[in-house]
């Protein structure tokens, strides 16, 4: 796929940079990994040999720290798909000075926390300041997806579809549904998820985790199963904002991750699928969820009330420290306020495509044509 991708440039190195070569190769095993990234393949596995001496201190530095570790909260998972307002809600949440998360040099270096004066200088000589498709801001320190922590710790994590993206529907199956999992990998699954969110607590300092993982809307039952007092806050959009914004993020970000090429119309196919996939996993699952632990808002609410909508959330999941966040979120949302949005348009056979897909979810939030949305006649056909 040829893509412009002005102003966001990564390095000739995959964000697999901060795992074991143990788990890089099980990534990469048996995958068609494509001519064109051989050498981002070959000095993406040097630096991970250059910086294994790194990952075995932090193994023993930490593992006295994550035996003892209780936590004193059960966490806060933001549920909803990619581009549906789940990083500003993230944001705004870990403003409060006793919020837990995975912060961007997390997610990417894992293994490697102990040595943050070396590794967060070098992610902050070659990571961009801003993210494909709408400009957001970027930085090692900001909260990031834990999924992408997840791909770093072991090879049973979806995020590697950015790296095989024609392996989607089978990432899908087996590390979103879990689909023939047997109790050896969910073992290793949930080790590795509790033991990243225990060190996201010693990382920040925070009393309370948030969470924000796209992946985790069809998860419902792992999550439930793993930390039964979680409380799940869900965010939605018009889908076909969501559709468009998606595509426009994912044209952005996949040639920066891709070993393997894939075309545009590709990518319009598994939006469309995976979008489906997730939203009838997650209505089918939610009622797993007891009612005073889950709360749901629409996005257009949270844009244009954002501190009632938190207040709203600390008061139903009786969380402390309300005024000394509320402060907080309200500066990061004053400091927000210039940012402009993206315009879209949408082929027509895209837009009967999403309608036709996505009709369920248009119809059990009430969405209909987004205003302001350009339909023309021709684009890329999903």
């Amino acid at each position: 796929m040829t893509q412009s991708n002005k102003g966001f440039q990564l390095p000739n190195i995959s964000t697999l940079a901060g795992t074991s070569l143990h788990n890089y190769y099980q990534v990469l095993k048996g995958k068609p990994v494509e001519s064109p990234y051989y050498s981002k393949i070959a000095i993406t596995a040097l630096i991970i040999a250059l910086a294994s001496p790194f990952r075995w201190h932090e193994k023993l530095r930490f593992a006295g720290k994550l035996k003892k570790f209780q936590f004193a909260q059960p966490p806060l998972f933001i549920l909803g798909h990619w581009r549906s307002g789940t990083t500003h809600l993230h944001n705004v949440l870990c403003q409060d000075p006793q919020a837990a998360y995975v912060t961007t040099f997390h997610s990417l270096f894992p293994h490697h926390l102990s040595h943050k004066w070396l590794f967060k200088n070098f992610m902050r000589a070659v990571m961009p300041d801003k993210r494909p498709s709408d400009n957001v801001r970027l930085s090692v320190d900001f909260p990031q997806e834990d999924e992408f922590a997840l791909g770093n710790l072991h090879p049973f994590c979806y995020y590697h579809f950015f790296h095989f993206p024609k392996l989607y529907a089978e990432y899908y199956r087996k590390y979103v549904r879990f689909e023939g999992a047997d109790e050896k990998m969910m073992a290793s699954w949930q080790k590795h998820y509790v033991q990243l969110i225990q060190k996201a607590h010693i990382n920040t300092g925070g009393q309370h985790a948030i969470l924000k993982n796209p992946v985790n809307t069809a998860r419902i039952p792992q999550l439930m199963q793993l930390f039964p007092q979680a409380r799940f806050i869900h965010i939605y959009r018009n889908p076909i904002v969501v559709y468009l914004s998606t595509k426009k993020f994912f044209l952005s970000l996949m040639p920066t991750l891709q070993f393997q090429e894939i075309t545009e119309q590709e990518i319009c196919h598994m939006i469309l699928d995976v979008y489906e996939w997730m939203y009838r996993a997650f209505f089918e699952d939610k009622s797993l969820i007891p009612a005073n632990q889950f709360l749901e808002i629409p996005f257009e609410n949270f844009e244009n009330q954002a501190l009632e909508q938190m207040e709203l959330l600390y008061q139903k999941f009786a969380l402390a420290n309300w005024p000394q966040a509320r402060e907080a979120m309200q500066n990061y949302l004053e400091a927000q306020a210039h940012y402009k949005k993206n315009t879209y348009t949408i082929s027509r056979s895209e837009l009967e495509a999403v309608q036709k897909r996505w009709d369920f979810t248009l119809k059990a939030w009430n969405y209909t044509l987004p205003p302001g949305l350009n339909i023309v006649e021709k684009a890329a056909t999903p």
